[in-house]
């Protein structure tokens, strides 16, 4: 049974129960807790810090209830990561749990399904540090730890069907969604970038599973240097749209415009270590704006009532949307001539 339609004054739906922290580390075999489960931070999953006379550790929480259909993509994430670590890339350990309901999560009666890690004193990344090579070389080794053959079916690239978008027009229409306007005047726009898209992927080719969230806020800085986490959404990507996506998305973090010279250095190491270098074009920036596209559809669809997503306000969703909608022309404008910088 679907949610009941959001309001653009309701507030987001409450947390479900937490577990104690004595339920954690007994179920991941990590000693006596010294204080209570601390909430670390809330975005698509809930997080905590758990300290125990063994040491500090972060706990996600992935779901409550019943395992969502996208369990299997999730398994092979795991198993993604696993590979990645024992590879020799930086990235916080898994716990393995006493009694595994799957790969490296185990279900805490009452209260989910969880995951637990070794704990990363750290800082978030900042607009000086350079990570261009860092950066580079990460990439070029994600992206040779496993190669596919068949090109794999895109995801988080906004290539829903045209009558998905006519559809959310005319319920956004229907109850007065204050992006209902902009995405009448720019429907056209998003179906041709939808088109563009889809044809930049399937001209792409260097298929491979990777990490698929390579972002600046996926990164911390650590005593041991940067460290890549949130590796849950892995799967199957082209290689040279998520090296494009990824060099000038931390080139252009905390600027105005990409910093050309770490744009050079990453690209650099990226291609020393053995990367394919991306080419330039509108083309290469497709997995940048498939992502605006897939994020832009799921706070139509929060806005609309349709899914309900904890992390998202349905109002702020709401002027969000509109100013996404807004921007799209603008921003693959600018994304193709910053694209530039990827010339060899």
């Amino acid at each position: 049974m679907p949610p009941p339609p959001a309001s653009s004054t309701e507030a987001p739906t409450p947390h479900p129960p937490s577990p104690s922290a004595a339920m954690i580390a007994q179920a991941f075999g990590l000693g006596r807790p010294i204080e209570s489960l601390v909430p670390h931070h809330h975005g698509s999953h809930e997080t905590w810090a758990l300290a125990t006379m063994a040491g500090r550790f972060l706990v996600k929480r992935l779901w409550v209830g019943p395992d969502p259909e996208w369990r299997p993509d999730l398994d092979r994430a795991m198993a993604f990561e696993a590979r990645a670590c024992d590879a020799g890339i930086d990235a916080p350990r898994p716990i393995e749990p006493r009694s595994p309901a799957f790969g490296c999560a185990t279900r805490v009666h009452g209260f989910g399904v969880f995951r637990a890690y070794e704990w990363i004193d750290h800082r978030p990344v900042d607009k000086d540090d350079d990570l261009g090579e860092w950066l580079g070389a990460t990439l070029a080794r994600l992206h040779q730890l496993e190669p596919l053959d068949a090109t794999p079916e895109p995801q988080s690239y906004g290539l829903f069907p045209a009558v998905r978008w006519h559809a959310w027009l005319a319920d956004g229409e229907a109850q007065g969604r204050l992006w209902a306007p902009a995405l009448r005047k720019h429907l056209a726009d998003i179906l041709d970038a939808s088109r563009w898209i889809g044809e930049a992927f399937a001209e792409a080719g260097g298929y491979v599973v990777t990490h698929r969230a390579v972002e600046p806020w996926n990164v911390l800085i650590s005593e041991r240097g940067p460290v890549l986490i949130d590796w849950d959404t892995s799967g199957p990507d082209s290689a040279p749209l998520e090296a494009a996506h990824a060099l000038l998305d931390f080139a252009a973090f905390g600027r105005s415009a990409p910093d050309a010279a770490m744009v050079r250095r990453a690209l650099s190491a990226y291609t020393a270590e053995g990367g394919a270098a991306p080419g330039t074009g509108r083309a290469v920036i497709a997995r940048r704006v498939g992502l605006r596209l897939t994020r832009l559809a799921e706070r139509l669809e929060v806005t609309l009532g349709l899914v309900d997503h904890r992390s998202i306000e349905p109002m702020q969703a709401d002027v969000r949307a509109r100013e996404q909608i807004e921007e799209l022309p603008d921003l693959v404008l600018r994304l193709t001539g910053w694209s530039t910088l990827l010339a060899t």
